[in-house]
């Protein structure tokens, strides 16, 4: 029979859930939103991706990125810049106030991370990780 309170997907949905109030609890005191760190995350990985790049680097659609990214744009975190090989391409750059606020926002991502996973072994963190991309993998290849 099936449980919906035993579904993985119930169950990953619920987590999402819980991990964007823990992030927005600790970004407010930023100004900064859950989808504003992870644009800010990837960012400090790769900067000068363009708005399609990062998109599908975050798997989130352009008019919901176009939208973060104005509100980003108004509170000085980042500019966009004409792409001089693509016209109609912009490249997304960091401001001075992103990159101050970098160190901050890794810590509460780090403190994030430790706190889920607080009483599971790095054998089982590695394995979460792996099964949880095995799942992505499977939905991702028959939806």
């Amino acid at each position: 029979m099936f449980y919906v309170d035993e579904c993985i997907g119930f169950i990953s949905n619920r987590l999402v859930q819980l991990f964007h109030r823990a992030f927005e609890k600790r970004l407010s005191a930023f100004g900064l939103t859950a989808a504003q760190f992870c644009v800010l995350s990837k960012l400090y990985e790769e900067e000068g991706l363009t708005q399609t790049e990062l998109a599908s680097r975050l798997h989130v659609e352009s008019p919901t990125l176009v939208r973060t990214l104005d509100k980003m744009e108004e509170s000085r975190l980042i500019t966009r810049r004409k792409d001089p090989e693509d016209r109609r391409a912009y490249r997304i750059y960091l401001l001075e106030r992103a990159h101050e606020l970098r160190p901050k926002l890794e810590r509460i991502g780090e403190e994030i991370q430790k706190m889920s996973l607080s009483g599971l072994s790095d054998n089982e963190i590695e394995n979460l990780k792996r099964y949880l991309f095995i799942i992505w993998k499977n939905l991702e290849d028959n939806v």
